[in-house]
């Protein structure tokens, strides 16, 4: 309730300058989701495309874009301050040894983590494992896009061939199906992973 109520929040702060007001808060909250905070960029992502009365595809093209950077950046923020401020050995240990505990450990967790979260606080988690920043920037962008293009479409595809109010609440129905059902995979595959002992997984480095 509180992250809906922020959302909404910035969301009227820029209502009346159309839609760079739309784009400028989607950045933000999708920063915040990256930086900060979870703020389900879908759900909100969903919410600036019905309130457009008529998007067309270079706006729903700016959308994807805006979104994809605003994500680059949040994680970027984070990396950025955690890399300044460093992290306290304990946490950094417990932080690297949890990565490489996944199957897969180095910067190509950043696209799987994209579609089916196994890390948060993304940024804080590729300065405690000292990723490469530049790869890891290619994985953030490169994941992010395909996904908020994939979102975009569906939420096009269903407003053309739905009528009347239908199309909003399906594609709601969507986020929430698709939020779920890659949770319930995350946190099955954590379940699953807890019963391989640590000294059989061979290590991060015969996996990359």
């Amino acid at each position: 309730m509180i992250l809906t109520d922020v959302g909404q929040q910035i969301f009227d702060l820029f209502r009346d300058l159309g839609e760079p007001g739309m784009f400028v808060a989607i950045a933000i909250v999708i920063w915040l989701d990256g930086a900060a905070f979870p703020t389900i960029p879908e759900a909100w992502l969903l919410f600036i495309w019905n309130a457009h009365p008529d998007p067309s595809f270079s706006f729903g093209s700016t959308l994807v874009l805006v979104a994809t950077l605003a994500s680059v950046a949040g994680t970027l923020s984070l990396y950025s301050a955690v890399k300044l401020t460093g992290l306290p050995k304990r946490v950094q240990k417990a932080m690297s040894g949890y990565t490489n505990w996944l199957v897969v450990n180095d910067e190509r967790l950043l696209v799987l983590n994209r579609f089916a979260p196994l890390i948060p606080y993304t940024g804080a988690f590729i300065a405690a494992n000292n990723w490469n920043i530049r790869k890891a920037t290619i994985y953030l962008f490169g994941s992010a896009l395909l996904k908020f293009s994939a979102w975009v479409t569906v939420f096009a595809v269903l407003r053309e061939n739905l009528v009347g109010n239908l199309s909003p609440w399906i594609s709601l129905a969507l986020v929430v199906i698709v939020i779920t059902a890659s949770t319930i995979v995350s946190l099955t595959y954590r379940k699953k992973r807890k019963g391989v002992p640590r000294n059989d997984l061979g290590s991060g480095a015969n996996l990359q």
